[in-house]
């Protein structure tokens, strides 16, 4: 897998135009076409590209010569494209510009994800670790919530503003089906197709601020306005039972996982207090998934 990944990246240099030298002939000709030549690694290195099911015909005597058959073709197809001027078509160039253009910005995304997993895996180790003794805890903290342990059915309806959440908010107040309302609205795509319905939930599993409210409410009302790091929520309340108890040695793990992302939330709180993130509303809003309208 390392190797692959490797290969990869040196292939968008190449593409890139980061690498400037040009390496020589590896290892034996098989094939000359004109000034150009096909060497034995060339082969390997192509065939490395191929499906498994391929790589496995070209080991035989007829699917080797097939292959190699394919890469001369290629070479006086590319042959032929120089002389037509091909490379110098402003098609061409534009196409490979793109080309150089989104490899650009996937070999930084791969850079930024590199990152950002290093960053985290060191995280957890040390300033995110949730210890036993935590765990433990936390357990005793919440013994009912885990003895005595109650189960939530809820819709949502999730907003990007107040203002949408209180226009979303009157029309269920003015009769409208809430089913058919978190379809129209719900910025939670995985629920608004399914009328807002989420999966059952006990405490501990959603944002605080979701929780009170949805266990605050009768079976079949519907909340206010409920604000949380994700946006604005309008709660409906299906129903609720009661389900077994969980032992701690049970939930060990799930708790830990919880207390981890607790300190996550605040990690990233303290951080963006530290480093004054500001966000443009009115820019956020102008966003679009839509082609613009061609004249």
């Amino acid at each position: 897998m390392k190797q692959t990944v490797i290969r990869g990246l040196f292939f968008v240099l190449a593409a890139l135009g980061l690498s400037t030298c040009q390496r020589a002939p590896q290892g034996p000709v098989v094939a000359r076409v004109g000034g150009s030549s096909i060497t034995l690694e060339d082969l390997k290195a192509r065939l490395t590209e191929t499906p498994a099911a391929y790589r496995q015909y070209a080991a035989s005597p007829d699917g080797r010569r097939q292959f190699l058959n394919l890469l001369i073709r290629e070479k006086i197809l590319l042959a032929e494209a120089k002389k037509l001027g091909i490379p110098q078509d402003p098609a061409y160039q534009q196409a490979v510009a793109k080309f150089k253009d989104e490899w650009k910005r996937r070999l930084q995304e791969y850079q930024d994800t590199l990152q950002v997993e290093s960053a985290l895996r060191r995280l957890r180790t040390k300033d995110l670790a949730a210890t036993d003794t935590e765990v433990d805890k936390y357990y005793e903290g919440h013994r009912a919530d885990y003895e005595q342990p109650i189960e939530v059915s809820a819709s949502h309806i999730l907003l990007s503003s107040e203002a949408d959440a209180q226009r979303a908010l009157d029309r269920l107040q003015a009769g409208e089906p809430f089913e058919r309302v978190a379809k129209d609205m719900s910025k939670d795509p995985a629920t608004a197709v399914r009328g807002g319905k989420l999966a059952p939930f006990r405490r501990g599993t959603l944002v605080p601020e979701f929780e009170d409210a949805a266990f605050k409410l009768h079976v079949g009302e519907v909340s206010g306005i409920v604000k949380s790091q994700f946006g604005f929520h309008i709660i409906r309340k299906l129903g609720e039972k009661q389900v077994p108890a969980q032992a701690a040695a049970d939930v060990k793990e799930e708790i830990r996982a919880k207390l981890e992302r607790d300190k996550f939330d605040q990690w990233v709180a303290a951080k963006q207090a530290l480093l004054g993130v500001t966000v443009d509303e009115q820019a956020m809003s102008n966003l679009s998934l839509e082609e613009p309208a061609k004249p």
